[in-house]
């Protein structure tokens, strides 16, 4: 009789079966699997972040294209009313992020804030999106993005009506939601995506909000979109 032949490791070990599917191709149906897959819950302190998180983190010059970014109306820091259409015609790179977090968000922060030297320039945009409405009003949105240097014409910080806020993270196929029972500092469950969008609104790839091979990869698609 044939001995038994031995389970697949793919089909065993979690950490294979994750490093399989990072292998696989970036394709757009991809896109909601994948993001899925890689998110980081804010909601408890300690939460272990998928190691890669780079399947999306497609080349500078891919011709990937995933969703596009629903139509909003939200209020800048420094009170202006901002629509999807303010931010066409140019490339920019989006983060949702809070104030008070606890979590990733401060790394997330830093990253763009690096961004937008290495970026100086181009005509790449950043733009931070609050999931704690509640909390970042345009008035404490703005110390926050003194706190980090933010130059008010290139970098955007984003606040609104908590439907429009999550409603615009799930049209690009990131999940963002608050946690009530939660302490604070940890209040809302959201990506540590960087998304890199054309001026079409079109997201052109995710890459890592909390590491240099995701600020390189953003940093070279955004040049790559903008045509330098």
């Amino acid at each position: 009789m044939a001995p038994a032949t031995a389970p697949s490791r793919a089909g065993t070990d979690p950490a294979h079966a994750m490093g399989r599917l990072c292998e696989l191709r970036a394709e757009r149906w991809l896109v909601p699997v994948v993001a899925a897959l890689t998110l980081f819950g804010c909601d408890e302190p300690g939460v272990a972040r998928s190691g890669g998180g780079t399947t999306l983190a497609v080349e500078a010059d891919s011709d990937f294209e995933g969703p596009r970014l629903a139509d909003f109306e939200l209020t800048e820091c420094s009170g202006r009313t901002v629509t999807r259409a303010d931010l066409a015609g140019r490339p920019f790179v989006l983060d949702f992020i809070f104030t008070t977090c606890a979590g990733p968000c401060p790394r997330m922060s830093a990253s763009m804030e690096v961004l937008q030297d290495e970026l100086a320039g181009s005509d790449v945009r950043l733009v931070s999106v609050t999931v704690d409405p509640a909390t970042d009003t345009p008035a404490v949105l703005a110390e926050y993005a003194e706190r980090y240097g933010a130059d008010p014409e290139r970098w955007w910080f984003l606040t609104g009506e908590a439907e429009v806020l999550y409603g615009l993270a799930r049209s690009v196929h990131l999940a963002a939601a608050p946690d009530p029972k939660a302490a604070r500092g940890f209040q809302v469950s959201h990506s540590t995506k960087l998304l890199v969008v054309d001026g079409g609104g079109v997201v052109r790839g995710y890459y890592d909000g909390d590491s240099e091979a995701g600020r390189l990869g953003a940093i070279a698609r955004a040049r790559h979109l903008a045509g330098r």
